[in-house]
Order: C-alpha cells, then structure tokens, then sequence
C-alpha cells in the first residue's frame, strides 16, 4: 500500500514552516559509502520484537499480516520505539475487525502528512503523576504511565486509525472506555487515544471517504498478504526476489519497523537492504 501512495488526501500546505530545531532532531544525513554489515551487539534487527513461532500458527496467526504492515505504515518521526508486531496481532484479536476495516486503517496511516508526527509528539498528554514509565511492553499497572513522549508505545497510532476507520465504516461511536479497556489493554488512557484519534483526524482534513475507494482497498489488502509472506519466509530464513522487490517498493524511502528492517539509499547493494532476523 505504501509504495504507491496514490490515495493519500494530505496536500501540501503552503503556509508550513521549517522547523529546524524538528529537523536537526530527526534528521539522518545519508553516506555515499556503502551500508555497513549489522552490528551482532547492537543491531536494530537484534533489538527489534521478533516473530515466534507463536506469531506465525498460533490462534492470533491470521492477523499476522495486518499486523506487519501497520507496523510499517507508522508515520516516521512518530516514535524511536520499534512497534511490536506481536502487540498489534493481539489488539487485532481483541478488536476481531472485518478485513476492509483494517485495510482502510492502513489507508489512513499512509495518508498522514507531514506535520502529524510532530504535532503528535508535542503535544502528547503524558502522564502527569511523575510516575516512572515502565518497561518496554510490559503491562503497565496503570494506563498512560509514560512521563516521556519517547516511552509511548507507538501501537496507539495504530489503534486511533483502526477506531476512525471501524467509525466510519460501521457509523458507530462508542465510548472511549470500550476502545482503551477491550482493543487496547489498558496500555493508554483515554485521553490519550482521544487526543491521538483527534489529530489524526486534524492531518487528514476530516476526509475518510477518499481512502474508501474498492481499488485502494484492494491495493492495501494485497500489500497485507505479501507482508505475511514475506514475515513467514523471514521466520524460516527463506526470502524469495519476489519478495526482496516488494520490500524495495513498500514504501518512499521509509524505515520498515517492526522487524529491524531499513531501506536503504538506493546506491546500496540489494544484498544489503534486507537484514535478516
């Protein structure tokens, strides 16, 4: 879904403003040299969540897929968390959603703008208790402990375009509660993915109908099975060139999370642009 980008509603905005203090921060300059092996001790792919065997035939195995790729369409900038692919696979269970609902969330992570990641970030309702944040993935005992932007679990991005899209789909409003307690564990307060659903919303002007499109549903439900493909064949140390394609066509440049996977510039060896588990 990613590499086409031919559906997203966010336009350019013509009164946006450098922010250069935004870009140092997130700024990587790109090297003519080569991209050097992984690191053993401290790789992304040592570092990324990896898929058990649990993940791939376990009763949670058919949202897999889904889970991969919304793993990947998180807007860059958003978070230095990783996502964890098996966190989405469970909140997809939990929420037991029709397949077209979830490839219309994958539609709208695709079309965020710009200005969201950084909007998001600034303006986060952290917690306010001076609580310490807890480990990563780890049950908090209470929701929203994180007292740093940088301790959110970036999942909830993921769990606001699911509400919108269930939302608009079925036209229904439940309560906050519902969505904070059975899709998202209680890992965010409500406050939280309210305000995350809100500006969400604000970077796609409000325009869900545009993305409901049959060929763009298709599209990302196609883009959905080749990442189960691709997530399964990775677990048994098996990539085809088929799939090495598609990794280099998932998306405008941006990094593959959720499996210590990076694109690379286009000058380094296709060899390299796979970092296997």
């Amino acid at each position: 879904m990613g590499h086409t980008k031919s559906y997203s509603v966010a336009q350019v905005d013509d009164d946006f403003e450098f922010d250069e203090s935004y870009f140092r921060q997130f700024y990587k300059p790109l090297s003519n040299l080569p991209t050097p092996p992984p690191s053993t001790r401290n790789s992304s792919a040592s570092q990324s969540p990896r898929v058990s065997l649990d993940d791939t035939e376990g009763p949670v195995s058919q949202f897999l897929g889904p889970a991969a790729h919304l793993a990947r369409m998180l807007p860059p900038g958003a978070s230095f968390i990783t996502p964890s692919i098996p966190t989405v696979q469970k909140m997809l269970a939990r929420a037991d959603l029709p397949m077209d609902i979830i490839a219309l969330g994958v539609c709208i992570l695709d079309s965020l703008n710009s200005k969201f990641s950084r909007k998001w970030r600034v303006a986060f309702p952290l917690n306010r208790q001076g609580q310490p944040a807890s480990k990563r993935h780890t049950l908090p005992s209470a929701p929203g402990q994180a007292s740093h932007i940088n301790s959110v679990f970036p999942e909830i991005i993921i769990l606001a375009a699911l509400m919108i899209a269930e939302k608009f789909v079925e036209d229904m409003q439940s309560p906050a509660q519902y969505f904070t307690s059975a899709w998202g564990n209680n890992l965010w307060t409500c406050e939280q993915i309210n305000f995350t659903e809100r500006c969400i919303m604000e970077s796609l002007d409000y325009r869900i109908m545009p993305l409901w499109d049959p060929a763009l549903i298709k599209q990302a439900r196609h883009d959905i099975e080749m990442a189960r493909r691709e997530i399964i064949q990775e677990s048994t140390g098996c990539v085809g060139e088929d799939s090495r394609r598609h990794f280099k066509s998932m998306s405008s440049g941006h990094a593959v999370v959720g499996l210590g996977l990076q694109l690379t510039p286009a000058a380094t060896p296709d060899s390299e642009r796979v970092t296997s588990l």
